[in-house]
């Protein structure tokens, strides 16, 4: 008759071999999804690819071990040390981790995270008491059994911490391209049909939703926040004489503008008052304007002398009102549309951010537009896939489409958001085509914070999107949406002065 040390082990060979066969079967029957799950861990993000092989290797391999018993007692070995790196990768996804990924599937699959630390730390008591019995009864042998089996569970430990270590470097320094999804970070609120698709976002104040529209340049939409009244406000600018390409108009606290970078104009107005006056006339052209004040603005234009686009400062009221700062952007090929990119400003934090549309950099500027940062969105186009030829009038043209990195971006509170075009690593290509992908990165911390898919069932080509303290609003189509953020995002915001910028 059997002994009881005889029994236990087998018992728990044999509990092993099914939580082990289970376990990898059930992920090679789904693993691409399992690859994703894994791609999504906040701590093994970058070694998504080896860690989706090499968990299905080692679990079987535990497996075969178990069955001989020649090798059992190296197998028990084996399911003790993964047992407790699992153990340790739950606790730190528990304590540290900014979301909580899905589960990698098997028999806990349905389990949540706290009961599967619970059976983890119950597994790893009973393969170590399983390999105690194993050994002699003599005292000396327990002591090798026990002290083996510290000083692997130390080495499990801090293989697992260096890998959370190295992964957070290569996510965020590295340029891996392997997301972060943010779990369920927007809920929808409210949605209106404006039965039109050619509105803009010309700004949010605390009660009102601004619009513009251009194909009416002219009138301004406001709507409260939850788009049931609606208001048009026609601008009436005290001069007419130009020939305007592509009006627009942008809402800043109690002001509203009028400008079109082809012309030399700016006009200027206040909320609920029809007439705009002139506020600068002759002082510059440019491609983009943001308000970095009530009477200044960031501008990006083509200067000629150096020929290429640079960034400015536009002070209509000061004597010398035009300040350009032409060796920020720099110059790889062109210096046109190698240096393409959108200008923001955050009024919360005082940082001015361009995002490059053909590379992956982000420069973060201070309100004088003197540069304190330059670092990397996450994927991994550095250099502009661009061609360009020089017509014969001397004018450069794009002779081939553009491989576009970062689309739409808008700015707020110490965070960036990125509409990316690009899809990363063991993404799902299905939901990639239903939804616009925003990537989220800490304006301050200058480090990748996230993703989170926009739903677009509809699927649009063109997204708009503002953001404010608890909402994202969002333009697409003919229709406006609210979303409200979750926690995983709003805690991440910061409000006044940003500090702590290092130039890298």
């Amino acid at each position: 008759m059997k002994t009881f040390r005889t029994r236990f082990i087998e018992f728990v060979s044999y509990f092993f071999i099914l939580l082990f066969c289970y376990a990898s079967i059930s992920k090679m029957m789904d693993f691409e999804n399992f690859q994703i799950q894994i791609a999504q861990s906040p701590l093994l993000s970058a070694f998504s690819n080896v860690m989706s092989y090499g968990v299905l290797v080692i679990e079987l391999a535990i497996c075969i071990l178990l069955i001989f018993e020649r090798s059992r007692k190296i197998g028990l070995y084996s399911s003790f040390v993964l047992m407790v790196s699992f153990t340790v990768y739950i606790y730190m996804i528990l304590k540290y981790s900014e979301f909580i990924p899905c589960s990698c599937g098997g028999i806990l699959e349905k389990m949540d995270w706290k009961t599967h630390l619970i059976f983890n730390i119950a597994t790893v008591i009973i393969a170590a008491f399983a390999v105690i019995l194993y050994s002699d009864s003599k005292r000396q042998e327990i002591f090798k059994s026990v002290s083996l089996l510290l000083v692997l569970s130390i080495v499990s430990c801090s293989a697992i911490i260096l890998m959370y270590r190295q992964s957070e470097f290569m996510i965020k320094k590295e340029n891996n391209f392997t997301r972060r999804f943010l779990q369920h970070p927007i809920t929808e609120e409210k949605r209106s049909n404006l039965q039109i698709n050619s509105y803009y976002f010309a700004g949010i104040s605390k009660d009102s939703v601004y619009l513009g529209n251009y194909t009416a340049p002219f009138l301004l939409t406001s709507t409260d926040l939850n788009f049931k009244a609606t208001k048009e406000n026609r601008v009436l600018p005290d001069r007419y004489n130009f020939d305007f390409k592509r009006v627009q108009l942008k809402v800043n606290a109690q002001n509203y503008y009028l400008y079109d970078g082809s012309v030399p104009v700016i006009y200027q107005g206040i909320l609920g008052n029809h007439q705009a006056k002139t506020l600068s006339l002759g002082q510059a052209y440019f491609s983009q304007l943001v308000n970095i004040s009530k009477d200044a603005f960031a501008i990006s234009t083509y200067f000629k002398d150096s020929e290429k686009q640079t960034l400015g400062l536009l002070n209509p009221l000061q004597k010398n009102p035009l300040n350009l700062k032409s060796g920020i952007l720099g110059k790889t090929n062109d210096g046109i549309f190698d240096t393409d990119g959108q200008l923001h400003f955050d009024p919360l934090t005082q940082i001015a951010v361009y995002v490059h549309y053909y590379k992956n950099q982000l420069l973060i500027m201070d309100d004088h537009l003197t540069v304190k940062a330059k670092y990397k969105t996450i994927d991994t186009i550095s250099i502009p896939q661009i061609k360009v030829s020089e017509l014969s009038d001397g004018k450069k043209k794009m002779s081939k489409p553009p491989l576009k990195v970062n689309k739409k971006a808008f700015v707020y509170a110490g965070l960036l958001f990125i509409e990316s075009n690009l899809i990363g690593k063991f993404e799902d290509r299905d939901r990639w085509k239903n939804s616009f992908i925003i990537d989220v990165y800490s304006t301050v911390k200058q480090g990748y914070i996230g993703s989170f898919y926009l739903p677009n069932p509809k699927k649009e080509k063109k997204v708009q999107f503002h953001i404010t303290d608890q909402h994202l609003y969002v333009l697409t189509g003919n229709e406006i949406i609210k979303y409200r953020f979750a926690q995983n995002i709003t805690q991440h915001f910061i409000a006044g002065e940003a500090e702590n910028l290092n130039q890298e």
